[in-house]
Protein backbone atom coordinates (compact mmCIF):
# COMPACT_ATOMS: atom_id res chain seq x y z
CA UNK A 1 0.00 0.00 0.00
CA UNK A 2 1.34 3.32 -0.95
CA UNK A 3 2.93 5.44 2.30
CA UNK A 4 -0.08 7.89 2.19
CA UNK A 5 -2.71 4.88 2.82
CA UNK A 6 -0.17 3.45 4.95
CA UNK A 7 -0.58 6.36 6.79
CA UNK A 8 -4.10 6.44 6.99
CA UNK A 9 -4.18 2.94 7.57
CA UNK A 10 -2.18 3.23 10.82
CA UNK A 11 -5.10 6.56 12.16
CA UNK A 12 -7.52 4.44 10.94
CA UNK A 13 -6.69 1.18 12.98
CA UNK A 14 -4.92 2.79 16.40
CA UNK A 15 -7.21 1.76 18.90
CA UNK A 16 -9.10 -0.86 16.77
CA UNK A 17 -9.40 -4.49 18.56
CA UNK A 18 -6.46 -5.72 17.67
CA UNK A 19 -5.39 -8.96 19.76
CA UNK A 20 -8.42 -8.13 21.96
CA UNK A 21 -8.32 -11.21 24.58
CA UNK A 22 -4.55 -10.80 24.68
CA UNK A 23 -5.01 -6.85 25.52
CA UNK A 24 -7.91 -8.45 28.02
CA UNK A 25 -5.78 -10.72 29.77
CA UNK A 26 -3.12 -8.37 30.40
CA UNK A 27 -5.48 -6.86 32.84
CA UNK A 28 -6.08 -9.61 34.43
CA UNK A 29 -2.70 -9.46 35.51
CA UNK A 30 -2.38 -5.75 36.56
CA UNK A 31 -5.30 -7.14 39.64
CA UNK A 32 -2.42 -9.17 41.28
CA UNK A 33 -1.19 -7.82 44.07
CA UNK A 34 2.44 -6.90 44.83
CA UNK A 35 4.51 -9.92 46.21
CA UNK A 36 3.85 -10.30 49.89
CA UNK A 37 5.77 -9.87 52.83
CA UNK A 38 5.80 -12.02 55.59
CA UNK A 39 5.87 -10.40 58.99
CA UNK A 40 9.04 -11.61 61.05
CA UNK A 41 7.18 -12.88 63.22
CA UNK A 42 5.48 -15.39 60.89
CA UNK A 43 8.91 -16.00 59.57
CA UNK A 44 10.46 -17.29 62.47
CA UNK A 45 9.74 -20.12 62.19
CA UNK A 46 11.62 -22.64 59.36
CA UNK A 47 8.09 -23.85 58.35
CA UNK A 48 6.69 -20.37 57.93
CA UNK A 49 9.93 -19.55 56.28
CA UNK A 50 8.88 -22.64 53.21
CA UNK A 51 5.18 -21.36 52.58
CA UNK A 52 7.14 -17.60 52.64
CA UNK A 53 8.57 -19.02 49.44
CA UNK A 54 5.77 -20.52 48.04
CA UNK A 55 3.20 -18.31 48.38
CA UNK A 56 6.21 -15.32 47.65
CA UNK A 57 2.85 -13.93 45.06
CA UNK A 58 -0.06 -14.30 47.57
CA UNK A 59 -2.32 -11.48 48.19
CA UNK A 60 -2.01 -9.47 51.02
CA UNK A 61 -5.87 -9.43 52.27
CA UNK A 62 -5.66 -12.82 52.42
CA UNK A 63 -5.04 -15.22 55.64
CA UNK A 64 -3.15 -18.30 56.19
CA UNK A 65 -6.16 -20.95 56.61
CA UNK A 66 -7.83 -22.19 59.98
CA UNK A 67 -5.41 -25.56 59.98
CA UNK A 68 -1.80 -25.90 59.71
CA UNK A 69 -0.07 -27.07 56.45
CA UNK A 70 1.14 -30.42 57.03
CA UNK A 71 4.77 -30.78 55.67
CA UNK A 72 3.53 -33.26 52.91
CA UNK A 73 1.12 -30.06 51.49
CA UNK A 74 4.03 -27.67 51.71
CA UNK A 75 6.21 -30.23 49.76
CA UNK A 76 3.12 -30.48 47.10
CA UNK A 77 3.34 -26.92 47.29
CA UNK A 78 7.08 -26.44 46.53
CA UNK A 79 7.19 -29.37 43.42
CA UNK A 80 3.72 -27.26 42.06
CA UNK A 81 6.20 -24.38 42.07
CA UNK A 82 9.34 -25.97 40.53
CA UNK A 83 7.00 -28.00 38.23
CA UNK A 84 5.87 -24.34 37.21
CA UNK A 85 9.69 -23.20 36.67
CA UNK A 86 9.97 -25.23 34.59
CA UNK A 87 7.18 -24.36 32.46
CA UNK A 88 4.50 -27.39 33.38
CA UNK A 89 2.24 -24.95 34.32
CA UNK A 90 -1.01 -27.31 33.54
CA UNK A 91 0.63 -29.62 36.18
CA UNK A 92 1.12 -27.73 38.63
CA UNK A 93 -2.07 -25.73 38.33
CA UNK A 94 -4.28 -28.25 38.73
CA UNK A 95 -2.12 -29.73 41.71
CA UNK A 96 -2.87 -26.45 43.33
CA UNK A 97 -6.05 -26.45 42.87
CA UNK A 98 -6.79 -29.85 44.43
CA UNK A 99 -4.64 -28.66 47.47
CA UNK A 100 -6.80 -25.25 48.06
CA UNK A 101 -10.01 -27.49 48.20
CA UNK A 102 -8.56 -29.63 50.65
CA UNK A 103 -6.88 -27.49 52.38
CA UNK A 104 -9.54 -23.92 52.07
CA UNK A 105 -5.98 -21.94 51.37
CA UNK A 106 -7.03 -19.08 48.93
CA UNK A 107 -3.82 -18.39 48.61
CA UNK A 108 -3.10 -21.66 46.65
CA UNK A 109 -6.50 -20.76 44.40
CA UNK A 110 -4.93 -17.32 43.50
CA UNK A 111 -1.83 -19.31 42.11
CA UNK A 112 -3.99 -22.07 40.25
CA UNK A 113 -5.68 -19.13 38.69
CA UNK A 114 -2.50 -16.91 38.23
CA UNK A 115 -0.52 -20.14 36.51
CA UNK A 116 -3.72 -20.70 34.47
CA UNK A 117 -4.10 -17.79 32.82
CA UNK A 118 -0.07 -17.58 32.29
CA UNK A 119 -0.94 -21.22 29.97
CA UNK A 120 -3.79 -19.22 28.24
CA UNK A 121 -6.45 -22.01 29.41
CA UNK A 122 -9.14 -20.09 30.33
CA UNK A 123 -11.56 -22.51 31.63
CA UNK A 124 -8.89 -23.55 34.22
CA UNK A 125 -8.36 -20.13 34.70
CA UNK A 126 -12.25 -19.57 35.85
CA UNK A 127 -12.79 -22.27 37.99
CA UNK A 128 -9.73 -21.44 39.42
CA UNK A 129 -10.97 -17.67 40.18
CA UNK A 130 -14.45 -19.28 41.38
CA UNK A 131 -12.97 -21.76 44.25
CA UNK A 132 -10.13 -18.37 44.90
CA UNK A 133 -13.24 -16.32 45.30
CA UNK A 134 -15.07 -18.96 47.87
CA UNK A 135 -12.73 -19.42 49.54
CA UNK A 136 -11.81 -15.80 50.49
CA UNK A 137 -14.96 -14.13 50.06
CA UNK A 138 -13.76 -10.72 51.23
CA UNK A 139 -10.95 -10.69 48.78
CA UNK A 140 -11.72 -7.75 46.31
CA UNK A 141 -8.92 -9.00 43.95
CA UNK A 142 -10.27 -12.08 43.83
CA UNK A 143 -14.03 -10.93 42.72
CA UNK A 144 -12.39 -8.39 40.30
CA UNK A 145 -10.28 -11.19 38.69
CA UNK A 146 -13.46 -13.51 38.33
CA UNK A 147 -15.34 -10.26 37.27
CA UNK A 148 -12.74 -9.85 34.05
CA UNK A 149 -12.91 -13.60 33.51
CA UNK A 150 -16.58 -13.92 33.06
CA UNK A 151 -16.36 -10.92 30.69
CA UNK A 152 -13.23 -12.54 28.90
CA UNK A 153 -15.32 -15.41 28.59
CA UNK A 154 -19.00 -13.09 27.16
CA UNK A 155 -20.54 -14.31 30.55
CA UNK A 156 -21.80 -10.77 30.94
CA UNK A 157 -24.84 -12.15 33.23
CA UNK A 158 -22.08 -13.28 36.06
CA UNK A 159 -20.08 -10.04 35.31
CA UNK A 160 -23.06 -7.79 35.50
CA UNK A 161 -23.70 -9.13 38.99
CA UNK A 162 -20.47 -8.49 40.11
CA UNK A 163 -20.12 -5.24 38.68
CA UNK A 164 -23.67 -3.97 39.72
CA UNK A 165 -22.21 -4.67 43.43
CA UNK A 166 -19.26 -2.61 42.92
CA UNK A 167 -21.23 -0.02 41.88
CA UNK A 168 -23.41 -0.12 44.83
CA UNK A 169 -20.56 -0.52 47.30
CA UNK A 170 -18.77 2.97 45.53
CA UNK A 171 -19.19 5.78 47.95
CA UNK A 172 -18.35 8.76 45.35
CA UNK A 173 -19.38 9.64 42.24
CA UNK A 174 -15.65 9.91 41.29
CA UNK A 175 -15.81 5.77 42.34
CA UNK A 176 -18.38 4.77 40.35
CA UNK A 177 -17.02 6.56 36.77
CA UNK A 178 -13.83 4.61 37.60
CA UNK A 179 -15.74 1.75 37.39
CA UNK A 180 -17.34 2.76 33.94
CA UNK A 181 -14.53 3.73 32.45
CA UNK A 182 -12.31 0.37 33.14
CA UNK A 183 -15.55 -1.70 32.53
CA UNK A 184 -15.68 0.22 29.12
CA UNK A 185 -12.10 -0.74 28.06
CA UNK A 186 -12.37 -4.52 28.66
CA UNK A 187 -16.30 -4.37 26.81
CA UNK A 188 -14.57 -2.90 23.74
CA UNK A 189 -11.82 -5.30 24.34
CA UNK A 190 -14.10 -8.39 23.94
CA UNK A 191 -15.13 -7.63 20.32
CA UNK A 192 -18.77 -8.31 20.93
CA UNK A 193 -20.31 -4.76 21.49
CA UNK A 194 -23.78 -6.05 20.74
CA UNK A 195 -23.82 -8.26 23.62
CA UNK A 196 -21.90 -5.81 25.80
CA UNK A 197 -24.66 -3.29 25.04
CA UNK A 198 -27.35 -5.32 26.60
CA UNK A 199 -24.93 -5.61 29.84
CA UNK A 200 -24.13 -1.32 29.80
CA UNK A 201 -28.00 -1.11 29.16
CA UNK A 202 -29.22 -3.35 32.63
CA UNK A 203 -26.39 -2.08 34.73
CA UNK A 204 -27.10 2.13 33.85
CA UNK A 205 -30.60 1.15 35.38
CA UNK A 206 -29.21 1.07 38.88
CA UNK A 207 -26.80 3.42 38.56
CA UNK A 208 -28.58 7.09 37.53
CA UNK A 209 -25.18 9.15 39.56
CA UNK A 210 -23.45 7.66 36.47
CA UNK A 211 -25.18 8.53 33.45
CA UNK A 212 -23.19 10.49 31.46
CA UNK A 213 -20.42 7.24 31.89
CA UNK A 214 -22.56 4.64 31.38
CA UNK A 215 -23.82 6.97 28.20
CA UNK A 216 -20.55 7.11 27.08
CA UNK A 217 -19.96 3.45 27.32
CA UNK A 218 -23.25 2.49 25.62
CA UNK A 219 -22.39 5.03 22.50
CA UNK A 220 -18.88 4.44 22.31
CA UNK A 221 -19.83 0.04 21.94
CA UNK A 222 -23.01 1.26 19.40
CA UNK A 223 -19.86 3.31 17.51
CA UNK A 224 -18.08 -0.26 17.41
CA UNK A 225 -20.94 -2.40 16.58
CA UNK A 226 -21.43 -0.12 13.41
CA UNK A 227 -24.23 1.87 14.29
CA UNK A 228 -23.92 5.24 12.49
CA UNK A 229 -26.85 6.84 14.51
CA UNK A 230 -24.34 6.72 17.50
CA UNK A 231 -22.75 10.01 16.34
CA UNK A 232 -26.00 12.00 17.72
CA UNK A 233 -25.26 10.27 21.28
CA UNK A 234 -21.53 11.50 20.76
CA UNK A 235 -22.01 14.87 19.93
CA UNK A 236 -24.73 15.33 23.29
CA UNK A 237 -21.95 13.76 25.22
CA UNK A 238 -19.31 15.93 24.24
CA UNK A 239 -21.10 18.92 25.56
CA UNK A 240 -21.09 17.51 28.84
CA UNK A 241 -18.65 17.81 31.87
CA UNK A 242 -17.21 14.26 31.66
CA UNK A 243 -13.73 12.94 32.92
CA UNK A 244 -11.24 13.75 30.90
CA UNK A 245 -10.04 9.91 29.69
CA UNK A 246 -14.03 9.59 28.66
CA UNK A 247 -13.90 12.62 26.51
CA UNK A 248 -10.80 11.57 24.88
CA UNK A 249 -12.36 8.30 23.98
CA UNK A 250 -15.55 10.13 22.55
CA UNK A 251 -13.51 12.90 20.81
CA UNK A 252 -11.24 9.52 18.93
CA UNK A 253 -15.02 7.97 18.06
CA UNK A 254 -16.37 11.03 16.59
CA UNK A 255 -12.95 11.05 13.85
CA UNK A 256 -13.73 7.35 13.57
CA UNK A 257 -17.27 8.97 12.51
CA UNK A 258 -15.49 10.97 10.07
CA UNK A 259 -17.08 14.04 12.27
CA UNK A 260 -13.68 15.64 12.74
CA UNK A 261 -15.74 18.87 13.38
CA UNK A 262 -16.98 17.53 16.97
CA UNK A 263 -13.18 15.84 17.39
CA UNK A 264 -11.16 19.51 17.56
CA UNK A 265 -12.44 21.32 20.54
CA UNK A 266 -12.13 18.35 23.29
CA UNK A 267 -9.02 17.56 21.97
CA UNK A 268 -7.54 21.16 21.82
CA UNK A 269 -8.50 21.41 25.33
CA UNK A 270 -6.89 18.13 26.40
CA UNK A 271 -3.66 18.64 24.57
CA UNK A 272 -3.05 21.94 26.34
CA UNK A 273 0.38 21.71 28.69
CA UNK A 274 -0.68 20.96 32.27
CA UNK A 275 -2.83 18.33 31.79
CA UNK A 276 -2.41 14.91 33.08
CA UNK A 277 0.51 13.79 30.65
CA UNK A 278 -0.36 10.81 29.21
CA UNK A 279 -3.37 11.74 28.61
CA UNK A 280 -2.35 15.08 26.82
CA UNK A 281 0.11 13.61 24.73
CA UNK A 282 -3.21 10.95 23.14
CA UNK A 283 -4.77 14.09 22.90
CA UNK A 284 -2.15 15.51 20.98
CA UNK A 285 -1.30 13.02 18.65
CA UNK A 286 -5.16 12.61 17.08
CA UNK A 287 -5.07 16.57 16.69
CA UNK A 288 -2.20 15.83 14.65
CA UNK A 289 -4.11 13.12 13.21
CA UNK A 290 -7.30 15.19 12.67
CA UNK A 291 -5.03 17.77 11.11
CA UNK A 292 -3.63 15.27 8.55
CA UNK A 293 -6.95 14.36 7.59
CA UNK A 294 -8.66 18.12 7.11
CA UNK A 295 -6.45 21.36 5.61
CA UNK A 296 -4.07 21.54 8.16
CA UNK A 297 -1.48 19.18 7.13
CA UNK A 298 1.40 21.49 7.58
CA UNK A 299 0.10 22.99 10.94
CA UNK A 300 -0.20 19.13 12.16
CA UNK A 301 3.10 18.81 11.21
CA UNK A 302 4.36 21.51 12.98
CA UNK A 303 2.64 20.28 16.32
CA UNK A 304 4.73 16.82 16.00
CA UNK A 305 7.79 18.50 14.80
CA UNK A 306 7.67 20.34 18.14
CA UNK A 307 6.58 17.93 20.13
CA UNK A 308 9.29 15.57 18.92
CA UNK A 309 11.86 18.25 19.83
CA UNK A 310 10.76 17.56 23.28
CA UNK A 311 10.79 13.80 23.69
CA UNK A 312 13.23 12.10 20.46
CA UNK A 313 12.58 8.79 21.39
CA UNK A 314 8.82 8.53 21.76
CA UNK A 315 7.97 5.94 19.06
CA UNK A 316 3.84 6.82 18.14
CA UNK A 317 5.52 10.05 18.53
CA UNK A 318 8.21 9.32 15.66
CA UNK A 319 5.71 7.39 13.21
CA UNK A 320 3.08 10.27 13.50
CA UNK A 321 5.96 12.91 12.33
CA UNK A 322 6.83 10.64 9.44
CA UNK A 323 3.53 10.02 8.64
CA UNK A 324 3.19 13.91 8.80
CA UNK A 325 6.02 14.62 7.10
CA UNK A 326 4.96 12.33 4.03
CA UNK A 327 1.63 13.86 3.42
CA UNK A 328 3.59 17.26 2.65
CA UNK A 329 5.90 16.03 0.88
CA UNK A 330 8.75 16.21 2.98
CA UNK A 331 9.98 12.34 2.17
CA UNK A 332 13.58 12.78 3.30
CA UNK A 333 11.84 13.77 6.80
CA UNK A 334 9.45 11.02 6.96
CA UNK A 335 12.61 8.82 6.10
CA UNK A 336 14.72 10.10 8.62
CA UNK A 337 12.08 9.81 11.21
CA UNK A 338 11.45 5.96 10.17
CA UNK A 339 15.35 4.94 10.79
CA UNK A 340 15.35 6.62 13.78
CA UNK A 341 11.93 4.34 14.95
CA UNK A 342 13.54 1.59 13.97
CA UNK A 343 16.42 2.42 16.02
CA UNK A 344 14.84 2.80 19.31
CA UNK A 345 11.91 -0.18 18.30
CA UNK A 346 14.35 -2.66 16.42
CA UNK A 347 11.02 -5.21 16.31
CA UNK A 348 8.49 -2.24 14.88
CA UNK A 349 6.86 -4.09 12.14
CA UNK A 350 5.19 -1.15 10.71
CA UNK A 351 7.93 1.18 10.39
CA UNK A 352 10.07 -1.26 7.89
CA UNK A 353 6.42 -1.40 6.18
CA UNK A 354 6.12 2.40 5.81
CA UNK A 355 10.06 2.97 5.28
CA UNK A 356 10.41 -0.14 2.38
CA UNK A 357 6.68 1.00 0.75
CA UNK A 358 8.02 4.63 0.68
CA UNK A 359 10.62 3.62 -1.34
CA UNK A 360 8.65 1.17 -3.30
CA UNK A 361 5.61 4.21 -4.04
CA UNK A 362 8.69 6.25 -5.34
CA UNK A 363 9.33 3.71 -7.82
CA UNK A 364 13.21 3.98 -6.33
CA UNK A 365 15.85 1.94 -4.53
CA UNK A 366 13.35 -1.40 -4.66
CA UNK A 367 16.06 -4.19 -3.77
CA UNK A 368 16.09 -2.45 -0.72
CA UNK A 369 12.78 -1.65 0.06
CA UNK A 370 11.98 -5.24 -1.12
CA UNK A 371 14.43 -6.20 2.25
CA UNK A 372 12.37 -3.96 4.81
CA UNK A 373 8.69 -5.25 3.96
CA UNK A 374 10.56 -8.53 3.92
CA UNK A 375 11.44 -8.02 7.54
CA UNK A 376 8.23 -6.35 8.06
CA UNK A 377 6.61 -9.53 7.36
CA UNK A 378 8.97 -11.67 9.14
CA UNK A 379 8.18 -9.40 12.43
CA UNK A 380 3.90 -10.08 11.26
CA UNK A 381 3.59 -12.66 8.70
CA UNK A 382 -0.43 -12.21 8.78
CA UNK A 383 -1.05 -8.72 8.55
CA UNK A 384 -2.74 -8.08 5.52
CA UNK A 385 -1.27 -4.32 5.08
CA UNK A 386 2.22 -5.23 5.26
CA UNK A 387 1.31 -8.63 2.99
CA UNK A 388 -0.20 -5.78 0.93
CA UNK A 389 3.12 -3.88 0.35
CA UNK A 390 4.78 -7.22 -0.34
CA UNK A 391 2.54 -7.60 -3.14
CA UNK A 392 3.23 -4.29 -4.63
CA UNK A 393 7.01 -3.86 -4.21
CA UNK A 394 6.73 -7.24 -6.26
CA UNK A 395 4.48 -5.20 -8.55
CA UNK A 396 6.79 -2.22 -9.28
CA UNK A 397 10.16 -4.73 -9.73
CA UNK A 398 8.10 -6.77 -12.62
CA UNK A 399 7.30 -9.83 -10.85
CA UNK A 400 3.44 -10.01 -11.50
CA UNK A 401 2.72 -13.66 -10.76
CA UNK A 402 4.45 -13.03 -7.12
CA UNK A 403 2.45 -9.59 -7.00
CA UNK A 404 -0.84 -11.33 -7.45
CA UNK A 405 -0.11 -14.12 -4.90
CA UNK A 406 0.54 -11.79 -2.20
CA UNK A 407 -1.96 -9.63 -2.74
CA UNK A 408 -5.09 -12.23 -2.91
CA UNK A 409 -3.88 -13.48 0.06
CA UNK A 410 -3.99 -9.78 1.39
CA UNK A 411 -7.26 -9.32 0.07
CA UNK A 412 -9.04 -12.70 1.45
CA UNK A 413 -7.38 -11.48 5.23
CA UNK A 414 -8.99 -7.85 4.53
CA UNK A 415 -10.99 -6.44 1.77
CA UNK A 416 -9.74 -2.98 2.13
CA UNK A 417 -10.55 -0.60 -0.35
CA UNK A 418 -6.59 0.20 -0.63
CA UNK A 419 -5.66 -3.60 -0.92
CA UNK A 420 -8.60 -4.25 -3.36
CA UNK A 421 -6.79 -1.33 -5.83
CA UNK A 422 -3.44 -2.80 -5.74
CA UNK A 423 -4.89 -6.16 -7.18
CA UNK A 424 -6.43 -4.36 -9.69
CA UNK A 425 -4.12 -2.95 -11.15
CA UNK A 426 -2.05 -6.10 -11.13
CA UNK A 427 -5.36 -7.95 -12.06
CA UNK A 428 -5.15 -5.22 -14.82
CA UNK A 429 -1.53 -5.50 -16.49
CA UNK A 430 -2.43 -9.79 -16.02
CA UNK A 431 -4.90 -8.31 -18.74
CA UNK A 432 -8.21 -9.96 -16.51
CA UNK A 433 -9.76 -6.80 -17.34
CA UNK A 434 -13.38 -7.64 -15.48
CA UNK A 435 -12.23 -8.72 -12.01
CA UNK A 436 -10.23 -5.77 -11.54
CA UNK A 437 -13.22 -3.57 -12.63
CA UNK A 438 -15.40 -5.53 -10.20
CA UNK A 439 -12.52 -4.70 -7.31
CA UNK A 440 -12.47 -0.97 -8.28
CA UNK A 441 -16.28 -0.72 -8.17
CA UNK A 442 -16.30 -2.24 -4.93
CA UNK A 443 -13.61 -0.39 -3.66
CA UNK A 444 -15.44 3.15 -5.01
CA UNK A 445 -18.63 2.11 -3.64
CA UNK A 446 -16.94 0.97 -0.31
CA UNK A 447 -14.95 4.76 0.30
CA UNK A 448 -16.25 7.24 -2.56
CA UNK A 449 -13.87 9.44 -2.30
CA UNK A 450 -10.63 7.42 -1.94
CA UNK A 451 -7.94 9.39 -4.13
CA UNK A 452 -5.67 6.37 -4.34
CA UNK A 453 -8.41 4.62 -6.70
CA UNK A 454 -8.83 8.21 -8.77
CA UNK A 455 -5.40 8.15 -8.92
CA UNK A 456 -4.95 4.46 -10.27
CA UNK A 457 -7.89 4.94 -12.82
CA UNK A 458 -6.44 8.28 -14.06
CA UNK A 459 -3.28 6.56 -14.62
CA UNK A 460 -4.55 3.86 -16.44
CA UNK A 461 -7.08 5.72 -18.24
CA UNK A 462 -10.11 3.24 -16.80
CA UNK A 463 -13.54 4.69 -16.42
CA UNK A 464 -15.68 2.19 -14.02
Amino acid sequence: MTFKQTANMRDKTRDKTRHAFIALLLSLWAAFAPPFAWSEQEASDPGDAIEAAAFAAADQSETKPGVELSPVVVFQVLAAEIAAQRGQLGTASQTLIELAKTTGDSRLARRATELSLRERVFARALASAELWRDLAPSSTQAKLVLENLYLAASRFDKAGDLIGRRLEAAKTTQERAAIWINLRQLLLRTGRPEAAIGLVESLQQSDRDSLGEAQASLALLQVQAGDKQSVNSIAKLLNQKLNPNTRLELAQAAMQLKRLDLAQAPLEELSQKGKEPVLQSQALLLLAQLMRESARADEGFRLLDQELQQDPQRVELLYDHAMAAERLNKLDIAEQSLRRLIAVRPRHAHAYNALGYSLADRNIRLEEAQAYIEKALELAPEDPHIIDSMGWVRYRRGDLAGALMYLQKAYQLQADPEIAIHLGEVLWKLDRKDEAIALWRQAQKTEPANQLLRDTLKRLAVTL
